[in-house]
């Protein structure tokens, strides 16, 4: 199955490039049905991914390779307000909405469906007053994902104990170089559960992966990371006998290393899907009805 996991990496590349490095494959060259048509397995780098749209068009405003840094041009954001904006944004499911649009950015995959972005979009980056106007219903809205359960509801949590926890975190960073993304998340859920709160793996694990991504000066993009399950059962498949963390690593190595780690553990879970043929009955209708099927497995 290793063989498999490449070929599919080799695609997922290709098409990473095609759509935002100013690469020239084709069609035939990646030679996969369910690859080119449907947008879920275009990325071997997290910062590409649908989930990061929003913070890499407001973190790299012109430089966005997807172009929707255009439409934050004038704002400015201080590293505070980005930070809590990474981890509100992970919290309220990360924009995530599989209904296929072909409109503007707002409300789509990864990028809309999220109280803040209104706020940005009028030039306000004062996190206090996001938390003051969260609307009452409607703060987020997605698709084919769980939102936390959190003692007391999640709006409750935003508005009472978000910002305590963001400048935890934000402390506990600056005390040293290189932290590595597992201690983020186990600081943080250290601070939850002091508080008597559930730890949030999945969110924190998110948030950190986000700091390595943007401010690697302070995180380490090399240090190991928390799987999740379907990365768990990848990792099992192509690798049954090498440590999770370790089998990430290898993988890095084998395709080059242009992932890193926590790049890695989203290929990985991508590749579950890949193999299950996995596509949303919208992306079924935005494409006439065609069902397609992955051409490694066949």
């Amino acid at each position: 199955m290793i063989k498999q996991f490449i070929d599919y990496y080799n695609k997922a590349r290709m098409m990473q490039e095609l759509k935002f490095q100013k690469g020239t494959w084709t069609e035939e060259d990646v030679n996969d049905d369910l690859v080119w048509n449907i947008p879920i397995y275009d990325v071997v780098n997290r910062r590409f991914a649908a989930f990061s749209s929003l913070l890499e068009a407001i973190k790299q405003k012109n430089n966005d390779p997807k172009n929707n840094g255009k439409y934050f041009s004038y704002l400015d954001i201080d590293n505070t307000e980005f930070i809590t904006l990474c981890y509100l944004f992970r919290l309220c499911g990360s924009g995530i909405n599989y209904v296929p649009k072909v409109d503007l950015p707002w409300g789509t995959h990864g990028f809309g469906n999220f109280w803040v972005i209104e706020h940005l979009k009028r030039g306000n980056t004062n996190t206090k007053e996001w938390i003051k106007y969260m609307p009452e219903k409607g703060f987020c809205d997605v698709k084919g994902y769980l939102l936390p359960m959190i003692k007391g509801g999640l709006k409750k949590y935003i508005q009472e104990e978000s910002l305590y926890l963001v400048e935890y975190l934000i402390n506990y960073m600056n005390k040293k170089k290189y932290n590595n993304i597992t201690d983020i998340v186990d600081e943080g859920n250290k601070y939850l559960n002091k508080y008597g709160f559930k730890r949030q793996n999945f969110v924190l694990t998110a948030f950190a992966m986000d700091m390595a991504e943007y401010y690697p000066e302070v995180v380490n993009r090399d240090s190991n990371v928390y799987i999740g399950s379907n990365a768990k059962k990848c990792l099992k498949m192509i690798m049954p006998k090498i440590k999770h963390n370790q089998a990430l690593n290898n993988l890095c190595e084998i395709t080059g290393n242009i992932s890193k780690p926590y790049d890695m553990e989203d290929v990985a879970c991508d590749f579950i899907r890949y193999i299950n043929n996995f596509q949303s009955d919208d992306h079924i209708k935005m494409n006439n009805n065609i069902i397609y099927k992955n051409n490694v497995l066949k």
